[in-house]
This record gives structure tokens, sequence and C-alpha cells, in this order.
């Protein structure tokens, strides 16, 4: 099932996975992709059961999946699931040229994104005048969905020189999934353009989720300083919930077909050194890929990993004495889950 995550996480940017921690259904495992429309057909295509004849035991918990929005625990009729959110690649597109644009994606690039820009005026879309963008668009906004393919781990940026392009931009990126949609404007455009919107038939639920006008207030007038403000909001909205670390060794191990276990471990308390959805991926020939915070857990782990067949869940304990103890004095417990691929 991993070579199908890391498969679509390169694809969209963003997936999540749940497995089953306890109860009879223990090791029972989904992928959940994000739907880009809220109808059934969409619906059943977000769910990916490891197995098909598991469907039904997912389908009663794919509401609670759907709104879980960050890498942890959940329980749902007393059975813990193990929820991972997985992001990478995040992309910022950015819609119009203009000069609020250059310092903005000058900025994306400084923080790590995949940075596009688009417009309708061929000679703002130049690399003289972005030469750090991945990709330059020149096109109808109507058309964008021509030019820019959906990606869940998307931030767009509606920065056009009107409200007929902002407005034209909206239409079609309030029916894709995305992390982030801003659009600038002062408070009437933006009020003027919702009552639009909502008149063609958009939902006010809808229009809630846009952030407009744009940026954290900072009060800046110049250019780079209303994109300091954009691209603060994009990060705050980018790191408010916690995400599973995609360690890019443990995925390439998958996507070479080597075989082994991966451990991961799914909770944590006290003053275990890594967090929830750290892997490590362990091999046959005591090969590995990854950490799960060396020391004592790590090494009763790896020790652990030949005799997984499937799939399991073991609880360590950081403590002295007691079950599970692993003879320490620093305290707190960490739930590992093995699986073999």
């Amino acid at each position: 099932m991993y070579n199908k995550i890391y498969e679509i996480l390169e694809e969209k940017g963003r997936i999540k996975t749940a497995i089953i921690l306890d109860g009879p259904d223990m090791g029972k495992k989904c992928i959940v992709r994000q739907p880009g429309n809220p109808d059934a057909a969409a619906q059943e295509k977000s769910l990916i059961p490891e197995q098909e004849e598991d469907r039904e035991i997912w389908e009663k918990y794919l509401p609670l999946l759907n709104d879980a929005r960050e890498t942890k625990v959940i329980t749902a009729d007393g059975i813990r699931i193990f929820v991972e959110d997985y992001r990478k690649n995040p992309r910022l597109a950015i819609f119009g040229g203009g000069h609020v644009s250059q310092p903005t994606a000058h900025l994306g690039k400084m923080l790590g994104f995949h940075v596009t820009i688009m417009d309708d005026r061929e000679d703002f879309v130049t690399k003289e005048r972005f030469p750090e963008a991945d990709e330059l668009v020149y096109g109808d906004f109507k058309d964008l969905d021509q030019y820019i393919v959906p990606y869940e781990n998307a931030y767009y940026v509606i920065l056009t020189r009107g409200h007929l392009g902002d407005a034209d931009c909206l239409r079609r990126l309030l029916k894709r999934p995305y992390e982030y949609l801003g659009m600038i404007g002062s408070k009437n455009k933006v009020r003027i353009t919702r009552e639009n919107l909502l008149k063609e038939g958009y939902s006010l639920e809808e229009l809630d989720q846009v952030h407009a006008p744009i940026g954290i207030p900072l009060g800046g007038q110049l250019p780079e300083e209303i994109a300091v403000s954009i691209m603060a909001e994009i990060v705050k909205v980018k790191n408010q919930h916690y995400s599973a670390y995609c360690d890019e060794k443990v995925e390439a191990a998958v996507q070479e077909g080597r075989h082994g276990v991966m451990v991961t471990i799914a909770e944590k308390s006290g003053s275990s050194p890594r967090g929830v959805g750290s892997k490590m991926f362990v091999e046959p020939s005591g090969h590995i890929e990854g950490s799960i915070g060396g020391g004592k857990v790590e090494f009763e782990a790896i020790n652990h990993c030949p005799e997984v067949k499937d799939k399991e869940v073991k609880h360590y304990a950081l403590t002295a004495d007691g079950k599970d103890s692993l003879g320490m004095i620093c305290g707190g417990q960490v739930t590992v889950v093995f699986e073999r691929v």
C-alpha cells in the first residue's frame, strides 16, 4: 500500500491514511483522498481500502476521517484509529503578474514552494519579471483549468488587475481542493464579489473559506510589505495542523521495491525523542532508513521486526518498572505500529 501512498503523494502533494489500532479489525488500513467536490461519486473515490472487502468498515468512519486535519489518533465507537496526514511539495499559484506578485513569488521560493505565475498579459509573465518562478503561464483566467491542474497541497493567491479577473479565478478555484485561497481587494470589492457569487449559486460555506481581504493585517502599503502579509498568512495556514514527516530515504526504499518492516510512532507522551508520524524502514538484512528516535525504543522496535508477520501495534513504557517497561526513568509512553512491506 505504501507504493500507492507515495505515488498519490507525489502527484497531488497530500494524502491521508488510517489504520485501526485495536479491536477485531486491528491492522485494517485505508487511504483517504480529499474529494474535489462533495457529490457521492467523489466521496466514493476518496476512499481506497487496502482490501476491497473492508470498504463497508471504512465507509462508516469516512466523515470522521475527512474531518481529520492532522496526524494523530482519533477515537470512533470506542476504537482508536491512527490517521496520518502526509503533505509534501507545496505549490503556490499566483494569478496576476503585477507589482505585488513579484515579491510574493520571491518569498514563496524562499519558503520552499513550487511557484507558478499566471496572467492574461504575455509581457507580465516573463523570466525577467519572475526569474525564480518554476512555471509561467500566459492565458485567459477563464481557462485556468487548462493550464493549472488541480493539486491538493495548493495555495492560491488571486492578485489580478481587476475585479473581473479576480471573480473568474475565484469561480474556478472554489471547485477545487486547496490548502489556502486568498484574494486581494478592498472590503467593498470583496463584499460585491461575494454577493455576485452567492447569486450564482456558490454557498456561503465555500466563500467563507476564502481569505479576503488577503493577508495578515500588518499595516503595510509597499508591494514588499503586502507580500510579507500574504506569505505570513499562508505560513500560518500551512503550519496550523501537524502533518506526518515524509522521510525521503524511507520513501525511496519503498519505491525501489525493497522489502522490510515500516515502523511508525502513532502516539507518544512524556519525553520520547521523536514525534508522532516518525518512520523507520527496517530491512531483513538489518539495513535501516529513517528513525523513530534512537535509544531504547528504537532498539527494541528493530529487534521486534523479524517477528512481524503482517501488522502489529506495540506499546512501550519509558519507565523503570511495570508492564512493557523498558527499564528507563524518563517517563512517558510510545505506541508503535509495525507493517510488513
